[in-house]
């Protein structure tokens, strides 16, 4: 999708999103294609390892074929990436492949503790624009209690070796980025000197950014309130992006972890179909006027985000300077790259 054509479908849904319209004008903008959901930690904070094992699957490449080829006509990018890790998919670099020459935009999560050597030459070769990693603590003893049945010094390698890998094989994709929640029940502060040595030896090694982000609660019935005042606005995430998961299952949004909003399956129908089908549109209207009887929407701490016309600032910004500058566009753009 060229600049000027994605702007111009981006203020159409934005000013379907104003007009609270339960139908949208512009198809999806962005997809979040689950490839897998099964995962092989069990972190501290993922509701994953709770998941019931007979509902965890990887998608198949001829389902993520269909969604491509559907997808390409309207979407700019797409995340392979939703509720487990990637890298258990066998299809994974296919699926990048694939969405690659269909002109989408291909980003991916990972924990990183399974990207061997091999897997990081195949990575490498398939070429997805982004790759980022979760490092949920800078130092052995704060990451191996969150990220459950992982090995501190094995996943620094494996990030340390696609990095060496990328120059050595003289590839500028993907930019890698590293992302760390900044915990509220304990922190890396104790060791200072040892987080602030990775963080070097990390973007010294040519890791591209580092990104820490505040811990959030997963969107149910039972999360707790969050602070502060809820927004006027509704959610963006149904005017403008969809999540499918590995069996086909299409949820608004990747807070809904469970897939309890289910609004049709892309093994039944087309993407196109499920966009504005009626429960789709229910959703937009109960999300513009009764957001109370939406129990996994109306505590979603999204919702309680800063906000410019309805929009979460971070969101908006990221998306715009992005697409424009190029990956790490924002934070370049705002002085605050980490190698600054």
């Amino acid at each position: 999708m060229t600049m000027p054509v994605m702007l111009w479908r981006m203020a159409w849904i934005f000013k379907d999103f104003r007009r609270r319209s339960d139908r949208v004008r512009s198809l999806p903008i962005r997809l979040w294609i689950e490839t897998a959901s099964v995962c092989n930690l069990r972190c501290v904070m993922c509701p994953n390892k709770d998941y019931p094992a007979t509902r965890k699957g990887v998608m198949g490449l001829d389902l993520f074929k269909k969604i491509v080829d559907e997808a390409r006509h309207f979407a700019n990018d797409i995340y392979l990436h939703h509720r487990g890790e990637p890298l258990l998919n066998p299809a994974l670099f296919d699926m990048i492949r694939y969405a690659r020459a269909a002109g989408l935009k291909t980003r991916f999560h990972t924990n990183g503790a399974l990207l061997n050597e091999e897997k990081a030459r195949r990575l490498l070769e398939a070429g997805p624009d982004l790759v980022s990693f979760s490092v949920d603590g800078f130092t052995r003893d704060s990451y191996e209690r969150i990220r459950g049945g992982a090995v501190f010094k094995q996943t620094v390698d494996n990030i340390l070796n696609l990095a060496a890998l990328r120059r050595e094989m003289k590839r500028k994709k993907p930019y890698i980025v590293i992302e760390k929640i900044r915990f509220r029940s304990w922190a890396d502060s104790r060791d200072a000197a040892a987080v602030a040595a990775l963080r070097r030896r990390f973007l010294d090694a040519g890791v591209d950014e580092i990104i820490e982000k505040e811990e959030y609660i997963w969107a149910g019935p039972d999360a707790p309130q969050p602070e502060g005042i809820r927004s006027g606005s509704p959610c963006t995430f149904p005017w403008y992006a969809m999540v499918i998961c590995h069996d086909g299952t299409v949820t608004p949004c990747p807070q809904d972890f469970h897939a309890h909003m289910a609004l049709g399956n892309v093994r039944d129908s087309t993407l196109h179909e499920i966009w504005n089908g009626a429960p789709y549109r229910d959703l937009r209207r109960r999300l513009a006027a009764d957001i109370e009887a939406l129990p996994l929407c109306r505590k979603c701490d999204r919702l309680y985000r800063k906000t410019v016309g309805g929009i979460p600032l971070q969101y908006m910004l990221t998306f715009l300077v992005d697409h424009l500058v190029g990956y790490g566009g924002f934070r370049k753009w705002l002085g605050t790259h980490e190698r600054n």
